[in-house]
């Protein structure tokens, strides 16, 4: 059972609508709103990528409306000197698939970036592997990418995967053979 005090600030992340805000905000129109919330149940996207994308809303805009959604603090991750610890504490391919940044950590608290694309489930998963409270800042898409690229490389993703595939098959002295169809 996890612990409601491991994930500061979870208990908002679900309870107001990003498209309400944005509608109240004057950022977007009805029509916009249902037009981005079609496409997304066609490509499983996130809503405020597809109005960013579709020229709607721009990325500041869409920063302010998760910081008030969020009710989360806002950082510049690329501004941020992260320090070791932080850097290889979690698996560069998931911090690449969640698009996640571990910005420090502070006594047995964990301060992450995000862009607003992060789930309930996946907090309380870093909390309880990494035996931190995750303390969670809305970034930038673009900030975040670039703070991915250049501190958690994809060379090191590369390597964290083939480490995984040499664990699942260490001991095996030939590849499993192919399935039969």
């Amino acid at each position: 059972m996890s612990n409601p005090r491991r994930a500061i600030g979870l208990k908002l992340i679900r309870q107001r609508n990003l498209g309400e805000i944005l509608l109240e905000e004057g950022y977007i129109t009805e029509a916009q709103l249902a037009g981005a919330v079609e496409e997304q149940k066609g490509s499983g996207g996130l809503l405020g990528e597809i109005l960013v994308a579709s020229g709607y809303i721009t990325e500041w805009e869409l920063a302010k409306c998760l910081v008030g959604q969020l009710q989360l603090p806002f950082i510049y991750t690329t501004l941020y000197e992260i320090p070791k610890e932080a850097i290889s504490l979690l698996p560069h391919a998931f911090l690449h698939q969640h698009r996640l940044v571990p910005l420090d950590i502070f006594g047995r608290v964990l301060a992450m970036a995000t862009a607003g694309n992060i789930s309930v489930e996946v907090v309380e998963e870093i909390a309880e592997s990494t035996n931190f409270e995750v303390a969670l800042y809305v970034a930038l898409a673009s900030d975040v990418r670039e703070t991915l690229h250049r501190k958690f490389p994809l060379e090191k993703v590369t390597t964290e995967l083939s480490q995984r595939f040499d664990q699942i098959f260490m001991g095996l002295e030939t590849p499993p053979a192919p399935p039969k169809g």
